[in-house]
């Protein structure tokens, strides 16, 4: 008789690993094999520093292992051992060097990274230049991180007549990135003073010492992209609290719909960026690379604090409002239902300032009247965990009332790029052969 199969043998949950990342990460087999090297090396002493090092020059096989790390939340410390190691070999490929600056930026040592991604430039990595992109779209300059994109081979044409939701986007880092670069590499931003007038972005020296031959987008417009910016920082340093926060929110819904609406929603998201502090820890690694500008306004938005308000009148685009916890009025504009609601209705959300008006970047949701004291007391906190609580409660009441389904579905923003990007006016002018920003404003 042929021996028996032993279903409790080692291969078959490796075959497994390695069929779940090719489905996963569409790699081929050869490559699930070096992904599956490289994914263990984060937690044992790494044996096999050539395979790690011809793993990591494959920047599909490098990216997947970020992801796969971080799912399994093993970033940070836990990469300690692996990248000592790696900072003892060469580098020909640049792959190593890439994984180290991704350490460093996570730990928020940001001149460190970028020293390192720097001296790796010539050798064409894909991910070490994206890297460079992403640094020069987070100094607000889209044109240098265009050309560092398409250095590294990345399709920079983007349809921008097609919406842009980046909680939809899912094309890698490199091309999600140009996607998020592409309105505004697009368009040529206004003088923005005199040659010796001083410059507007906050730096406190002369415009020509400045900004001239490098102008900035008017803030204004830079807000939505701003936002763009904190949240493809979470992705690459903490990308599974979104889900868990939204899996809080939902936890005692029971309708399907509602669960999916949250979960694509933009309120855990902001709920993550602020009362969970991932817009603190951005700041902290990124204001040197920030325009000063745009250090400030987030700042703002760190200090605002969610709460309930009171329409007073809305219309298609904007909302006039009354937070009830300061009797303070306000008025948004483009993050605002697509449908208007009731004076009298009262929401929350946590505004932020953009110039002269306010933006509702996380969205409204509706609440009832008997809530209100309950909501102010619960987002004064600004503790996570109290605030996740507080709003859950109105999930619990809309997982038993069906027709409060119908009012989130018509209150809670979803992110339309027009409810995120609110770019150039209502006429943007093609300045050149790559194509016109939408407007919203």
């Amino acid at each position: 008789m042929p021996d028996e199969i032993d279903e409790s043998s080692d291969d078959r949950p490796r075959d497994d690993r390695l069929h779940r990342a090719s489905i996963e990460f569409g790699l081929d087999a050869d490559q699930a094999v070096q992904f599956e090297t490289l994914v263990e090396s984060a937690s044992s002493a790494p044996r096999d520093l050539d395979g790690i090092v011809a793993a990591l020059a494959d920047p599909d096989i490098a990216e997947a292992a970020w992801t796969r790390w971080g799912d399994e939340d093993s970033l940070g410390p836990r990469l300690d051992q692996l990248v000592e190691h790696l900072a003892t070999v060469e580098d020909p490929q640049g792959g190593t060097t890439w994984l180290r600056a991704r350490h460093a930026a996570w730990s928020g040592r940001t001149p460190e990274a970028i020293e390192l991604l720097e001296a790796a430039a010539a050798a064409g990595h894909r991910l070490v230049l994206a890297e460079l992109a992403a640094i020069e779209a987070d100094r607000s300059d889209p044109k240098a991180a265009r050309t560092l994109l398409e250095r590294a081979g990345v399709e920079v044409d983007v349809d921008l007549d097609s919406e842009y939701d980046p909680l939809a986007v899912d094309a890698g880092f490199a091309r999600e990135l140009a996607e998020e670069i592409a309105p505004f590499a697009a368009m040529r931003p206004p003088p923005m003073a005199g040659r010796n007038d001083r410059c507007p972005c906050g730096s406190g020296k002369k415009y020509k010492q400045c900004h001239l031959g490098h102008e900035l987008h008017p803030l204004v417009d830079r807000a939505g992209w701003l936002y763009v910016k904190l949240m493809r920082f979470m992705q690459v340093n903490h990308p599974r609290l979104t889900s868990e926060i939204a899996d809080d929110l939902v936890d005692a819904v029971v309708d399907p719909g509602l669960r999916t609406m949250v979960r694509e929603s933009y309120l855990a998201i902001d709920l993550a960026l602020f009362e969970g502090g991932v817009a603190e820890s951005f700041l902290d690694a990124k204001r040197g690379l920030l325009p000063a500008d745009e250090a400030e306004l987030l700042e703002s938005w760190i200090a605002a604090t969610r709460t309930v308000l009171e329409v007073e009148r809305s219309r298609p685009g904007s909302m006039d409002v009354v937070d009830l916890a300061t009797r303070s009025r306000a008025s948004v504009v483009d993050t605002v239902p697509d449908e208007p609601l009731e004076p009298g209705w009262r929401i929350i959300g946590r505004l932020v300032p953009v110039g002269e008006s306010f933006r509702a970047y996380g969205g409204f949701l509706p609440v009832n009247d008997d809530m209100v004291a309950a909501m102010l007391e619960g987002f004064a906190t600004r503790r996570l965990e109290t605030v996740v609580l507080t709003i859950g409660q109105i999930f619990e009441t809309a997982a038993t009332q069906d027709e409060i389904q119908d009012l989130f579905a018509e209150s809670l923003d979803t992110g339309e790029l027009s409810a995120l990007l609110e770019q150039f006016g209502d006429e943007p002018t093609r300045t050149n052969d790559d194509g016109v920003s939408p407007s919203s404003d």
